[in-house]
């Protein structure tokens, strides 16, 4: 029996991709995401590769960033969009692109503000299947964190650092992010709970990355672990 796929385009979304040195997941990912949207925003971090080349050839806007890290690239992308909604999505390959219609839908669902997906409760090469030293050490971090920001905030997030985020480009803007580096996935999470944001967390498989190596570095946790004490101290 042949099976038919539907594919339905999502004409007032965003999805901002930021990246460097990330050519050739590019070259995998964009096509699949093509499939849910034509509006696609590759911000780039100053890549020594054929980064703006793949996104010529798949004709997405391209953009470079202020060379500070992945949070100033969100900030970026979402200033230039005009599109109601944003899907964050990673430049690795790891995320789930059948997830976009996830959160698309729940994005659009009037009592939801923020959504973000969690490997604990979907599944993850990294933290799950991995299990070199350093996958176990990434997994237990991730638990602490989680625990550390429950605890503190009342909260009943089961992943803090995953990075497959939805929202509105106006609750976004409101929120103000500051970090420029890897903690802009605690940023948001932060800043939504001061807001008072709605939070809706999506289960969601992470795959292993396709090329390359992980950019986060396993003793950034130190640094999450202060940013979210700092948080609640002067918050």
């Amino acid at each position: 029996m042949n099976l038919i796929y539907i594919f339905i385009m999502y004409t007032d979304l965003n999805i901002i991709i930021p990246c460097k040195n990330e050519a050739k997941n590019l070259e995998f990912i964009i096509p699949k995401l093509l499939q849910y949207c034509d509006d696609i925003t590759v911000v780039d971090g100053n890549s020594k590769d054929e980064t703006e080349e793949i996104c010529k050839k798949f004709n997405v806007t391209f953009v470079k960033d202020n060379n500070l890290g992945k949070g100033d690239a969100q900030r970026v992308g979402a200033s230039l969009t005009k599109k109601k909604y944003l899907i964050f999505f990673d430049a690795d390959g790891s995320h789930e692109e059948t997830d976009v219609p996830k959160l698309y839908n729940k994005i659009n669902e009037d009592s939801i503000d923020l959504v973000i997906c969690s490997r604990k409760t979907g599944g993850s090469h990294d933290l799950i299947s991995n299990t070199s030293w350093g996958g176990f050490v990434r997994a237990v971090g991730t638990d602490f964190l989680s625990i550390l920001l429950n605890k503190l905030f009342k909260t009943r997030i089961s992943d803090v650092l995953y990075s497959l985020k939805a929202i509105e480009k106006e609750k976004f803007d409101k929120l103000e992010t500051k970090e420029n580096h890897f903690g802009i996935e605690l940023d948001i999470i932060l800043q939504s709970i001061k807001k008072k944001y709605s939070i809706y967390e999506l289960p969601s498989r992470e795959k292993k990355r396709v090329f390359g190596e992980s950019k986060l570095k396993t003793i950034t946790g130190i640094y999450f672990i202060f940013q979210i004490i700092k948080f609640r101290l002067f918050n």
